[in-house]
């Protein structure tokens, strides 16, 4: 049963800006919004008798994370892949997973997620079930099934369209259903043998009529890109988000080949890069146990793969340039669980150098402004719904300590206390 609230208290909230802590610190909740944020001192002293109050103590309280890179009905395992392949067109089965996978989520303290890359029969019903309060996950915001060549990245579920008619097409039959986004694949990818990650999959002029025909209806595009190439597609047709952004030559006997003029324009265009290391931490982590890697090196780069630090240094490269970071972890690929956002933050500070309140803002406001939802989630400010996320420790001192929330409320009700999950 859900648990109504008045007042949150916690020794350490976020400010408006996500930039320090506010110490001892009220959060006033009406009708499942914000209604102000105050110091605890100042609540009258009879504040429990009057009004519902829960005081978490020495946590973080933050507002609720925001991914912007989701696939609902993959499993994450070492064995995504062949799983994607096999079950490819069992509804009921990824229907299961991707509930499973939801919940996860929204207890982890992800309240608000983009689903960019799972088939239509799946990712719809399961957005229209949360929002009726069928079943518990997060505020979802889904693309659909992406846009592919035949045989191309993630044909196994998504829409294969090969020429700009088709294209269009596809980009209509998403927005028809609903899609409060676009999501498309600029090159081959790793996850799909058939593909390669090295080429393209559509010239500029193709993605700038997806960008076109998902403005019609005002939602934006979501790129994969993993080769220059792709990428300096994307910059020229505009694409809003820029998914992966490598730079692998197309040439495989070479590695990467980065773009300086390309990468000024992304930034000046205000293009979003969304740079998915976090779950290679976690893979990082899972093969040191002793548990099996993630997948065997994609054939296209075997003969050249590259090392994770040439790509840390091409991404810092870009956010030197001004170009901003989307927090998306890939969930569902492999060792990607859908509990585990909050290790995109992780690797920003840990491969990339950025201090820690950077992380926060990227995977709260930051990511809120790009997908759109900066207006109602984001940030602890009045108006916006009570959304919110709290931490054992300080993640400001520890980036550590963001990971799986230990109290979680959404819309202004409490879902998760103290470790326990409520729905």
């Amino acid at each position: 049963m859900h648990r109504n609230i008045r007042f949150i208290i916690a020794d350490r909230v976020a400010n408006a800006d996500i930039t320090e802590w506010l110490s001892e610190t009220a959060v006033r909740i009406v009708d499942g919004k914000i209604n102000d944020v105050l110091t605890a001192s100042s609540l009258p002293s009879d504040v429990d008798e009057t009004s519902e109050v829960l005081r978490l103590g020495d946590v973080s309280l933050l507002p609720g994370l925001v991914d912007a890179h989701c696939h609902m009905h993959c499993s994450a395992t070492k064995d995504a892949q062949a799983l994607a392949l096999a079950e490819k067109n069992d509804i009921q089965r990824l229907t299961m997973r991707a509930v499973s996978a939801m919940r996860k989520a929204v207890l982890a303290g992800t309240t608000t997620v983009r689903d960019i890359g799972s088939r239509n029969e799946v990712a719809f019903p399961i957005k229209q079930a949360i929002k009726d309060g069928a079943i518990p996950g997060p505020r979802l915001l889904v693309a659909g099934t992406p846009i592919t060549i035949t045989a191309g990245h993630c044909w196994f579920f998504g829409s294969q369209a090969d020429t700009a008619d088709e294209v269009a097409k596809a980009v209509r039959n998403q927005i028809r259903q609903g899609a409060d986004a676009i999501k498309i694949m600029s090159t081959g990818g790793m996850f799909t043998p058939t593909a390669n990650p090295r080429l393209p999959q559509y010239p500029a002029e193709t993605l700038a009529v997806a960008v076109r025909e998902a403005a019609r209806s005002g939602i934006t595009v979501a790129a994969h890109c993993l080769s220059a190439a792709g990428v300096k597609n994307c910059v020229e047709a505009n694409v809003h988000n820029l998914i992966h952004a490598r730079w692998y030559s197309q040439d495989p006997s070479k590695g990467l080949e980065f773009d300086l003029e390309t990468a000024k324009r992304m930034s000046d265009q205000g293009q979003w890069v969304d740079p998915t290391i976090g779950h290679g931490i976690l893979g990082e982590e899972a093969t040191a146990r002793g548990e099996a890697p993630p997948r065997a090196v994609h054939w296209s780069v075997a003969g050249s793969d590259v090392d994770n630090v040439a790509h840390y240094e091409t991404l810092n490269r870009m956010h030197d340039l001004g170009v901003r970071f989307t927090n998306g972890l890939d969930m569902g690929m492999p060792h990607g669980t859908h509990d585990r956002s909050a290790a995109n933050a992780w690797s920003v500070v840990e491969k990339l150098g950025w201090d820690t309140w950077s992380a926060l803002r990227m995977a709260t406001a930051d990511t809120a402004e790009a997908l759109g939802v900066n207006d109602e989630v984001g940030s602890i400010t009045s108006g916006k719904v009570a959304d919110l996320a709290a931490f054992d420790g300080d993640p400001a001192a520890n980036i550590r300590d963001l990971d799986r929330a230990s109290t979680v409320i959404q819309k202004g009700e409490v879902i998760k206390l103290r470790g326990v999950g409520l729905v």
